[in-house]
């Protein structure tokens, strides 16, 4: 009789633990394998970052066990419907000065820290390698870096190659993070992956692979770049382009679509205290930041270190 009894005992716990492997494995499927990316839109930038700071205080988890710690989100995708509307307000004028410094070390493009981007935050120089090497300099990639076989194209020349050729290519893609930067004990790591430009309804839209970003010093100022980079892909097609073609292209979006996104102990109470300073804009946004009005012009700059154009002038002001 007993041992009847223990065999019944041993098949219910036996039971018991495989509906509970069952559950765990059910939920874990539907946590990770079934849930759908997070969305946080806005037309500027200030609103955008507002937003994303509010996702991930709400929702994000906290990760203790880490040289950096953080409270860290899933899958975010962060879209700024207009690309023109870059330039983030709410740490005025130290986000501006920033902005512009840093465009002015990614149009340079140098991988030498203090030649470029120590040039804007003595950060930088804190990370480079032991050759004062820093390889997260976007510019490099995209306006210096030669594609090998391509009779000496960047991969800027590259898209607009692509899409000045045809509207619907999916081969307008730049690649940020590269084979050749897996390297051991470094600690500069680029966070982009790769930023693909294509054709949608006649907008010419943006989206970026990222596999992290930081939502208090990263996110604002790579949206920044990305969309200034938007808007010299999209002036120079319509430059290129037949009339017809040229008049239907309209500016779109720019999405950075995060698998990492996070904001780190140590800047939190910086981060949390934009919520006041986006109440004192009362939900405003604002920019003096012109528009590029000539892509070949401002290329130009960009290639020969200069400031003739309009938004190239502005940027060299906001840096001093």
């Amino acid at each position: 009789m007993n041992n009847a009894k223990n065999n019944d005992f041993f098949r219910a716990c036996l039971l018991l633990s495989l509906l509970l492997l069952f559950y765990n494995t059910v939920a874990i499927y539907n946590k990770i394998l079934l849930s759908e990316s997070i969305n946080i839109v806005s037309d500027n930038v200030d609103e955008l970052i507002i937003k994303a700071i509010k996702n991930i205080t709400e929702n994000g988890t906290y990760i203790q066990d880490n040289p950096k710690p953080c409270q860290q989100a899933y899958s975010v995708h962060y879209t700024l419907l207009n690309p023109l509307n870059r330039v983030h307000n709410l740490r005025n004028p130290v986000s501006k000065k920033y902005l512009c410094k840093e465009l002015l070390a990614f149009f340079k493009g140098s991988l030498n820290v203090h030649d470029g981007l120590a040039q804007a935050s003595s950060v930088w120089a804190g990370i480079a390698n032991e050759n004062d090497e820093i390889v997260s300099n976007y510019g490099y990639y995209v306006f210096h870096e030669k594609i090998p076989g391509t009779h000496n194209m960047t991969q800027y020349d590259w898209v607009i190659y692509h899409l000045s050729h045809n509207l619907d290519s999916r081969k307008a893609l730049i690649n940020i993070n590269q084979p050749y930067h897996k390297k051991l004990h470094v600690k500069d790591y680029p966070c982009t992956i790769g930023i693909q430009f294509f054709v949608q309804d006649d907008y010419l839209c943006c989206v970026v692979s990222s596999r992290s970003t930081d939502v208090y010093w990263g996110l604002p100022y790579n949206m920044g770049f990305f969309s200034f980079l938007t808007e010299l892909v999209y002036v120079d097609l319509k430059e290129r382009l037949d009339s017809e073609k040229a008049k239907k292209l309209k500016l779109g979006y720019v999405t950075m679509k995060t698998h990492f996104t996070q904001i780190y102990t140590r800047t939190r109470p910086q981060a949390l205290q934009l919520f006041e300073h986006y109440k004192d804009y009362q939900g405003k946004y604002f920019t003096d930041m012109p528009r590029i009005d000539d892509a070949q012009e401002t290329l130009r700059d960009i290639y020969n270190g200069t400031h003739n154009t309009t938004i190239m002038q502005w940027i060299y002001k906001n840096a001093q």
